[in-house]
């Protein structure tokens, strides 16, 4: 009956809270509709930050609409806290691509607009994508970013996260010790600010570290800690996590009765959460207790027990999967019947404007004299064998655009793909500690990692070229920001210029809009970059500069290389031939990216040049238009 009663009491503050949250999202849309909209951008906000874990497409669509109050009505600071929120809800959501759009597109906001703090938050949000997707370096770089600005404003909150998450990025690296002190200065702040939540996950984290490291008695201390801090009621699955830490610091001290005591704790919180994978950990340390303790029966049905929670667990993410796989493919069929559906409209209207204009042959005809008469048969018969004929030929030319279409479907799923994935493999492995003590290891790592980029750039090139041949570049202009678009450009080229010791610096002090095609101007500074990479000697350096010139901005990429000849100028830029040279570490080309460069940045009304001396390095200039001519 006890239990029961306590069962009902906590049902009863669960619901209370969930009503409450509700409550408050109700009474933010009943103010949405009485205030003024130079006052909305504010609740959409609120709107968009509590919705970003219960609905994140429909915080995206509340963050959308303060975007478009705050720069109607010069709210600065809502317009940069808005491309965060919806950074983040993209993120949730696993859109990593356009999260790093939405933090970058505010950092720049953050930087024009003087909003100190916003930017700061947003080399937070940067540097916390980063360790998702296990970017060290990169999340380090932003994180202290984030530290300076947090250090000048005395902001304790923000410090807090800064000196959490990067400890989180130092234990990617396994640097416990490092760890260790950037997670016990996050607990001293949050002290200080009486943050009792952060403590608990502070403890946690520093109880991980320890548990690594060997010390098994410092982290149970800072386990208890932890356990002692924590809501149990609200926090049930950081509590589950805590109990089974306890567990297996106990196993591995041989108290294997207090081990047992506390994966049992572990499993009933995780049950009542229905936590597997904390469910699965506790079965496995059950099962080891058993098999230490003689109990072979009990530790034979645990191992059924774990092999049946691994077989679900490995189900719901192969349904996943399926499930997301499934509605790419719904979603480009409908997408695909949309096109077939217009195609077949435009068909149908000129067939119908054809008819028309022969009645109206016909008629001319009808009440002409009788010679026209038989000039215009002769000329309808004429036009008839034209018209089957190109027929014909429309039949054939749809036959061979539609292997056409097959071969580079082929060639964008089979290869893209793969080098995409190998690409990734061979940057996590040479940031793996073991082949950065292995010097050979290393070295022949970073030949693969060459190799692969070279092929990678290679194919994005000929597709380039093959669709700009075919007329199927479509050319798409807009005003988009040259400093996110360069900033998505170098976050590709991090690791392989670190890899080359070769220092990339860029100079734009302040925000340059531009009216081109975002994709091609995209192809051009990548294709530029990568030129700079690769006939750069190591240690050497590339120097980037954006300037306003009259009704362009002038971007020039200068490298310390090998530069070249006036005769070699010419040939890059000749688009009768491809030419080529290899690289300082011998990467191979295909001349095909300065031919891409030199035809986006002509169709977009720009210029390309470059200026460069043998031994003295190179560099290449483009204009691109600011604004709309």
């Amino acid at each position: 009956m006890k239990k029961i009663t306590i069962f009902l009491f906590c049902l009863i503050i669960v619901s209370s809270l969930f009503a409450y949250n509700n409550s408050q999202v109700d009474s933010l849309y009943k103010r949405l509709n009485f205030v003024e909209d130079s006052l909305k951008a504010d609740i959409l906000n609120e709107l968009s930050w509590k919705l970003r874990n219960s609905d994140p497409e429909k915080a995206i669509s509340y963050g959308l609409q303060a975007i478009s109050l705050a720069e109607k009505f010069g709210d600065n600071e809502n317009l940069v806290q808005a491309h965060g929120f919806i950074g983040v809800a993209y993120r949730i959501l696993g859109n990593y691509s356009e999260s790093i759009d939405f933090y970058y597109k505010g950092l720049e906001l953050a930087k024009k607009y003087g909003e100190l703090e916003q930017e700061g938050y947003a080399y937070i949000n940067i540097g916390n994508l980063n360790i998702y997707q296990e970017y060290y370096y990169n999340a380090i770089e932003n994180l202290n970013k984030a530290l300076r600005i947090a250090t000048n404003l005395n902001h304790k909150r923000m410090l807090g996260y800064i000196h959490l998450n990067i400890g989180r990025a130092k234990m990617l690296k396994k640097e416990h010790l490092s760890a260790i002190e950037s997670f016990n200065t996050a607990l001293d702040l949050r002290m200080e600010i009486s943050q009792i939540s952060g403590q608990a996950v502070c403890y946690k984290y520093i109880g991980d570290n320890k548990f690594k490291l060997g010390n098994y008695t410092e982290a149970l201390r800072n386990y208890e800690k932890s356990l002692n801090t924590v809501d149990k009621n609200s926090d049930k699955d950081l509590c589950a996590n805590i109990y089974t830490m306890i567990s297996k610091v106990y196993y591995r001290n041989g108290y294997y009765g207090m081990a047992k005591k506390n994966a049992e704790k572990s499993m009933k919180v995780a049950r009542e959460i229905g936590a597997k994978l904390i469910i699965r950990d506790n079965f496995k340390i059950l099962s080891d207790i058993n098999l230490k303790t003689g109990n072979y029966r009990s530790a034979s049905q645990n191992l059924e027990s774990i092999i049946k929670y691994n077989d679900t667990l490995f189900n719901q993410q192969l349904s996943e999967k399926i499930f997301n796989l499934e509605y790419k493919f719904e979603k480009q069929r409908k997408q695909s019947e949309i096109d077939l559906l217009n195609k077949n409209k435009k068909i149908k209207e000129l067939e119908l404007r054809r008819a028309r204009t022969y009645n109206a042959a016909l008629l001319i005809v009808l009440v002409s004299i009788i010679s026209i008469f038989i000039y215009a048969l002769i000329t309808l018969k004429y036009k008839r064998a034209q018209n089957n004929l190109l027929e014909q030929r429309k039949k054939e030319l749809d036959n061979i655009n539609s292997t056409k279409d097959k071969m580079f479907l082929i060639i964008s799923h089979d290869l893209r793909g793969p080098i995409g994935n190998l690409k990734t493999l061979i940057e996590m492995l040479l940031e793996d500690e073991k082949v950065i003590q292995s010097k050979e290891l290393f070295e022949s790592f970073n030949v693969f990692m060459k190799s692969i980029q070279s092929v990678s750039d290679l194919l994005e090139n000929l597709l380039f070229w093959a669709k700009s041949q075919r007329g199927e570049v479509s050319f798409a202009p807009e005003i988009f920001s040259l400093n996110v678009a360069m900033n998505k450009v170098l976050q590709l080229f991090r690791t392989i210029a670190g890899h080359k010791n070769i220092n990339i610096d860029i100079a734009m002090k302040e925000n340059f809009d531009v009216y081109a095609d975002k994709n091609m101007i995209l192809t051009i500074i990548r294709n530029l970059i990568s030129n700079a990479l690769k006939f750069t000697r190591k240690g050497g350096t590339i120097e980037i500069n954006v300037e306003r010139n009259l009704q362009f901005n002038k971007v020039s990429v200068k490298d310390t290389g090998v530069g070249f000849d006036e005769e070699t100028s010419q040939k890059i830029f000749d688009s009768s031939s491809f030419y080529t040279t290899s690289g300082t570490n011998h990467e191979a080309g295909s001349g095909l990216g300065m031919l891409l460069c030199k035809e986006f940045i002509e169709k977009n009304n720009g210029n390309i040049w470059a200026e460069s001396e043998p031994g003295k390095g190179s560099t290449f200039h483009i204009t691109i238009p600011a604004t709309k001519f």
